[in-house]
């Protein structure tokens, strides 16, 4: 950890704060742990409270685990409006940019993130470590460099911020993220840490696990199911991450349908030649929003849109229809990672 860099931060961070001020911490759209346990963080740094400094979002948590997370962390993230952030003396922002918001946000006070692609000098404070694979990690560093006391709360939101947006450590972790989830390791609770990785599932879903399981089939290292109409857009998540466990299964595609879009959630173990992201982006991007990591992807299409474009948005002819579409994009993705033949010298 780089403690003089973060020391200076912490000094210009709390001379531009004042004693009375009021400050708002403002999280991305549907905050995930990361940027929930950063607020957290930042306001444990300031030395303040829920009354003084409070989280806001535009939009509310809605994934199963963030809301078990909240539930269970006690965390309160209230309804932003750009009426009432102008009440503020100061608003911050962690784990997302003054760009992200648009004119929604009147002004930006500070802003601690880890996310590449915005323009610099949005807001007087600024502390954007790019390498880092998340914002937890920063705040981490701030807190064991100002030599606050991390309670268990904190350590578990941290905890668990870090290896989310790591996957499990597994996705752009650096030595500062490894030090920072060793910091906090010994210091979190992990019975909650185990009840927020595992929300409930709706007895329905059996159901929709049973008929699916009849019909799951490898077929060039590819499985592609469709659940149908679910009700929540982490049970597609789950079962693909299910999926991909399978013997001799190198890609998952698993759709569903939801509040009249369909859902496709894609998976693969991040080996050369795989782009979880760049597929689904040479799928759908036309028709939806389509994009993610090497090992995992998402795909978020309005029905109406698949219909248009596709015909029908028949459940088995959805599921028929991904197969088809898969199956060429990956071998297309294999072919081009091979390495060029040796060319002969003559």
């Amino acid at each position: 950890m780089d403690h003089a860099l973060t020391k200076q931060k912490i000094k210009d961070l709390r001379a531009l704060v004042g004693e009375g001020d009021r400050v708002a911490i403002v999280l991305q759209d549907d905050p995930d742990p990361d940027a929930m346990s950063s607020g957290i963080a930042l306001r444990t740094l300031l030395g303040r409270n829920k009354q003084t400094t409070p989280l806001f979002a535009f939009k509310p948590v809605t994934r199963p685990e963030n809301l078990t997370m909240v539930h269970m962390l006690e965390i309160e993230i209230q309804p932003a409006t750009t009426e009432d952030l102008r009440a503020f003396d100061k608003i911050a922002m962690v784990d997302v940019q003054p760009p992200f918001f648009g004119e929604k946000i009147p002004r930006a006070d500070i802003a601690i993130d880890h996310h590449p692609g915005y323009p610099g000098g949005a807001a007087p404070f600024e502390d954007v470590r790019v390498k880092y694979g998340a914002t937890a990690t920063i705040m981490t560093e701030y807190l064991v460099t100002a030599d606050e006391k991390i309670s268990e709360r904190l350590a578990t939101a941290l905890l668990y911020g870090i290896r989310s947006d790591t996957l499990a450590l597994s996705r752009r972790v650096t030595d500062d993220d490894l030090q920072a989830f060793a910091h906090l390791t010994p210091l979190a609770n992990y019975s909650m840490l185990r009840q927020i990785d595992r929300p409930e599932l709706p007895l329905s879903f059996a159901h929709i696990l049973a008929g699916a399981m009849k019909r799951l089939v490898v077929k060039d290292r590819l499985v592609v199911l469709n659940l149908g109409t679910v009700k929540r857009d982490d049970l597609i998540v789950q079962m693909a991450d299910f999926c991909l466990q399978f013997e001799g299964v190198s890609w998952v595609a698993v759709a569903g349908k939801l509040e009249g879009k369909l859902v496709i959630s894609v998976r693969n173990h991040g080996m050369s030649g795989n782009n979880a992201g760049e597929a689904v982006k040479s799928l759908f991007a036309d028709i939806g929003s389509a994009g993610g990591h090497r090992n995992m992807s998402k795909a978020v299409i309005p029905l109406r849109a698949w219909r248009r474009r596709e015909g029908t948005t028949r459940d088995s002819q959805i599921e028929s229809r991904l197969r088809e579409l898969f199956t060429p994009a990956i071998k297309a993705q294999a072919a081009a990672a091979r390495p060029a033949p040796a060319r002969n010298g003559n």
